[in-house]
């Protein structure tokens, strides 16, 4: 049994640091108070589970309300058993959460069952937070961007990529700066893609040497991704969830 786990099941959460000196701590590993401080920082999302149930509840009168009694039907275990785990450890309420909510919404509609893909929930509990934002704007429409890399001839190759124009939405998200390994790990599960539709060369002097180049670029979803966007968010998007300023 690992050790965090017969912490969590010899003491409560709540308890865990004071009581840390007591009999049953010390026998869990011999703990120090450092380590037994990590302990109770990892364990502390184990009390967010253990409301899971009235959190669940609210969720299937929510899910009630917008399938009709003659439409539900019983979802394949294969959707709604990971499903309903992921949604244990997402916060009640964000952007992840209601994209695992439409997934179970669809599931019992035997109108949109076909919509979704057992993987779906799998996908959603890998994105980040900015992540689901990017889908949920893409699904609306690509964004265009123009860079421009300077050449190195030395070595033969285009380096110091700087940005010119782009219409993606920074502001929205919570780490703007982090927008190209959102994308590259968008793009690793076959959800976007960032094809360049034109490139032209940049010269310093009219008829001089090249020092550069230009491209014209765009973000969209894949056809995979409008499919994935399309059964997985919700209806109301995400603008309740928009980032204060």
């Amino acid at each position: 049994m690992d050790i965090f786990e017969a912490l969590g099941k010899l003491i409560p959460v709540g308890k865990l640091y004071d009581d840390a000196l007591s009999g049953p701590a010390k026998e869990v590993g011999k703990l120090g108070t450092d380590a037994l401080k990590t302990a109770r920082l990892i364990l502390a999302p184990l009390q967010l589970v253990a409301a899971y149930q009235d959190r669940f509840e609210r969720m299937c009168e929510r899910i009630g309300k917008r399938v009709p009694e003659e439409r539900r039907q019983e979802p394949p275990i294969e959707i709604a058993g990971p499903t309903l785990e992921k949604l244990r450890y997402v916060a009640e309420g964000s952007e992840l959460s209601d994209m695992l909510e439409e997934v179970l919404t669809k599931a019992i509609d035997s109108d949109a069952q076909a919509a979704i893909h057992p993987s779906f929930s799998h996908i959603i509990s890998m994105l980040s937070r900015d992540e689901a934002w990017m889908l949920y704007r893409l699904a609306k429409k690509s964004f265009t961007v123009v860079d421009h890399l300077e050449l190195n001839r030395a070595e033969g190759r285009f380096q110091n990529r700087v940005i010119e124009e782009s219409e993606f939405p920074y502001a929205e998200l919570l780490l703007p700066d982090k927008v190209e390994l959102f994308y590259a790990h968008l793009e690793s599960m076959s959800l976007a893609s960032w094809p360049v539709d034109k490139q032209d060369p940049v010269y310093a002097v009219q008829g001089g040497p090249q020092t550069g180049l230009r491209r014209h670029s765009r973000m969209e979803l894949t056809e995979f991704g409008r499919l994935f966007v399309a059964a997985c968010m919700p209806a109301e998007g995400f603008e309740r969830h928009a980032k204060k300023t």
